[in-house]
């Protein structure tokens, strides 16, 4: 009885196996839907459709972008992890959504750990320091002497709560000894165009979306948070060229629902790799700012890891909330 029932077990087992290789093999046989939890316009947005954009010639189907703002892309993991894991839906999941928002939120919908099927990072890029015009200083050193000298706390923009630019602020804050009032937006155009009008003084944003408002002279970009400067904007210095040590970058990965079957995920893990790292698309995410990544799954698990104790040690040290 007992082989008997071993061999029931063993056969179903290939029969699933073989079931799951067939879908994979045809997969995918419809339009897909990719959910990205920021505006259009924003740097998550403008990338995920540059990869888009190759992936449809890897895929061989079209990809239909769907924008869920809100909750610093909390509300568009939720979406994502509520889907059927059939290969019909995956998203764009930020550095926040998987590595600082279980830290920040209380009542998070979705779990990072459990929820998702990790495919790839696909892209990574700095964040700018900029300044109103109006605001007379063009150096770190400048910024945080003048910030110190006014009467009441200048207004800071962020993105939104907990995103990589909202923590870098925090870091920046912390390092310089200064405080300032802190504005969380629905995304980067509404806070840029208060950065432009005036109305927020201070801004980290991400380089794809703060690079327009700098050339065209409607901010001033006193350092960029990478590890060295970018050729886009050469003449502003690092951060850490004055705090030692400072460096922050925004990531993107491409996610689907738990469960994603093995094959299916296999596959779109090739495909991302091979249109993140296709020349065009290097070249354009490098005219954004922005390094065109392609990582391995293995590579994306370790990144999600190191990033959730770099950014829940600042959350914690920081007593950063949302609800």
């Amino acid at each position: 009885m007992q082989t008997r029932r071993a061999l029931l077990a063993a056969s179903a087992a290939l029969t699933a196996t073989a079931s799951s290789a067939g879908r994979a093999a045809s997969w995918p046989e419809r339009p897909i839907r990719w959910i990205v939890g920021f505006p259009p316009g924003g740097a998550p947005d403008l990338l995920t459709r540059i990869l888009a954009q190759r992936l449809e010639v890897e895929l061989g189907q079209p990809i239909v972008v769907e924008n869920r703002p809100g909750a610093a892309g909390n509300l568009a993991a939720a979406a994502l992890a509520r889907t059927a894991p059939d290969g019909s839906t995956f998203g764009t999941l930020f550095a926040a959504t998987l590595a600082v928002n279980r830290h920040v939120y209380r009542n998070l919908p979705f779990d990072p750990r459990r929820d998702f099927t990790l495919i790839s990072e696909f892209a990574r890029f700095p964040s700018a320091v900029m300044v109103h015009p109006s605001v007379p200083v063009s150096s770190i050193a400048e910024l945080g002497a003048w910030m110190k000298a006014q009467a009441t706390p200048p207004i800071c923009a962020t993105p939104g709560a907990g995103v990589i630019p909202h923590l870098a602020t925090e870091m920046l804050l912390r390092r310089l000894g200064v405080r300032c009032e802190l504005v969380h937006y629905r995304g980067n155009p509404d806070a840029l165009r208060d950065l432009a009008a005036g109305r927020a003084q201070i801004m980290v944003d991400a380089f794809p979306t703060a690079l327009p408002l700098v050339q065209d002279g409607r901010a001033r970009a006193v350092a960029v948070t990478g590890t060295r400067r970018s050729p886009l904007l050469p003449e502003a210095p690092t951060v850490a060229e004055t705090l030692p040590g400072f460096e922050t970058a925004s990531w993107l990965a491409v996610g689907a629902p738990a469960g994603l079957p093995e094959p299916i995920a296999a596959r779109l893990g090739a495909a991302v790799m091979a249109a993140a790292r296709d020349p065009d698309t290097a070249r354009r995410f490098a005219s954004l700012g922005a390094e065109a990544i392609g990582s391995t799954r293995e590579d994306l698990a370790a990144r999600v890891a190191t990033e959730d104790k770099r950014w829940g040690d600042l959350v914690r040290a920081a007593g950063i909330t949302a609800e």
